[in-house]
């Protein structure tokens, strides 16, 4: 595919082809790992991915975005070669300091978990440190550009060997502990990216070096002023969620229950419940992925709201009919899908998230396209507070269905934030739109 820009409906289209069948691989995938493992190590395994989202923070988090934002806004190819390379440096740095932190800390982190049962899954997941950074550059090089096409073919690249990987390796999973049970996922994230990462590297085409160009120190730095504040959005939000994880077994134990039943508990909502959650995010996804950037495009503020407003209806539409057909079919899941006719409930009542997760997700793009960067922090602070403090509070006196609905509070309370950030927008002084200016609106 040249280097000319798709229309945004042309990208909406091959954006949500690939990425509902990428997503549909991954949900496949999802549900034969719940059934494979079963609940207890679903639970250890939600717990080591709470602190696999966070070490991948500070490669993976803020800095696809500024280069989709970056490339957006450059003027030919050499500039956006010259976005590509400093961010490629940037990911490398960060990936070849991270991972022998994030091994050294990880048994420290598995007993501050309390269950040294996630150690083997954390150790598994470090090679995702490297390659995880490096595909996310890369894949907001290609958004940047209006061509979607290549990050879709490189995360369906990475699902197949993840799923490959785990069908291959599914008789062994009678024979091991619940520990090593939760690890297989992570093992074949592990390979899964790195095949993602091979398969892109190819298709951005041999890029000039920079490395003495002066310009190029200058779009580090703006790379670095862009991501920070999404750094510290993702920070806080994967931070507490990994508290969050780490709390829900104490407080369901508080409330009465053992620890294996906890643990279950914990890969009911996490392992089986929220993935089906996350469904219409599929849809929301693609279109958030292309809008933040198409957003950055528009040249007048008439257009800038006309195209947020009809992407927020589209993502809170998709969210509506798919919790409208989860909640009918929830009982049918439970018992033919996971087999757990007592899963019913919870999923029932977790049914509101499959509309707030994709409007979150959507107005997230949308402000990071816009370069409200800080408002998005205050927001995911505000919502992720909230749902340490429900969860905190609900789940001992509700059990596991309080912690569902401390998730619809603390997400909640998120996308009103950025609703009314969003709407306030217009009431802003002029906007940056100058290429050499990338701080973001305070």
């Amino acid at each position: 595919m040249g280097m000319r820009k798709q229309s945004l409906k042309r990208q909406a289209l091959i954006t949500g082809a690939s990425t509902a069948l990428v997503r549909a691989m991954g949900f496949a995938l999802r549900l034969y790992v719940s059934r494979l493992l079963g609940a207890e190590a679903l639970g250890v395994m939600e717990l080591a991915s709470g602190v696999h989202m966070m070490a991948l923070t500070p490669a993976a988090a803020g800095l696809p975005q500024a280069v989709s934002r970056l490339t957006a806004k450059a003027k030919d190819r050499e500039g956006r070669e010259r976005v590509l390379y400093a961010g490629r440096r940037l990911a490398l740095a960060l990936g070849l300091m991270l991972t022998p932190v994030y091994l050294i800390l990880s048994p420290f982190l598995a007993k501050w978990m309390g269950d040294e049962r996630a150690l083997p899954a954390l150790l598994l997941f470090a090679p995702c440190m490297l390659t995880v950074g490096l595909s996310s550059v890369y894949d907001g090089y290609f958004f940047g550009q209006g061509r979607a096409l290549p990050p879709a073919i490189s995360e369906g690249a990475e699902q197949v060997l993840r799923l490959g990987t785990v069908a291959a390796m599914a008789g062994l999973v009678p024979l091991v502990t619940p520990a090593y049970r939760a690890a297989l996922p992570a093992f074949a994230s592990s390979l899964g990216e790195t095949a993602g990462l091979l398969v892109i590297l190819p298709m951005a085409g041999r890029v000039a070096s920079f490395r003495r160009d002066p310009k190029e120190k200058e779009i580090r730095k703006a790379l670095l002023r862009l991501s920070l504040p999404l750094l510290l959005n993702r920070l806080v939000h994967t931070g507490l969620r990994s508290v969050c994880n780490a709390a829900i077994p104490l407080r369901l134990m508080a409330g009465g229950l053992d620890k294996a039943e906890a643990m279950s508990r914990l890969g009911m909502l996490g392992g089986m419940a929220m993935p089906l959650m996350f469904l219409p995010c599929m849809a929301s996804g693609a279109l958030s992925a292309i809008g933040g950037p198409a957003a950055a495009r528009c040249i007048t503020r008439k257009a800038e709201s006309r195209l947020s407003r009809k992407l927020l209806l589209s993502a809170l539409a998709v969210g509506a009919f798919c919790a409208g057909g989860l909640y009918i079919l929830s009982p049918y899941i439970a018992r033919w899908v996971y087999r757990l006719p007592e899963l019913t409930l919870l999923l029932q009542s977790a049914c509101p998230l499959a509309v707030i997760l994709p409007a979150q997700q959507m107005a997230g793009g949308l402000m990071t396209g816009l370069g409200l960067q800080r408002r998005s922090l205050r927001a995911s602070l505000l919502g992720s507070a909230a749902l340490l403090l429900c969860t905190w509070q609900w789940t001992p006196r509700f059990g596991i269905l309080g912690t569902a609905w401390a998730y619809m509070a603390g997400h909640g309370l998120t996308l009103f934030c950025e609703l009314v950030f969003l709407a306030g927008r217009d009431k802003m002084g002029n906007k940056q739109r100058s290429a050499g200016d990338f701080s973001s609106n305070a």
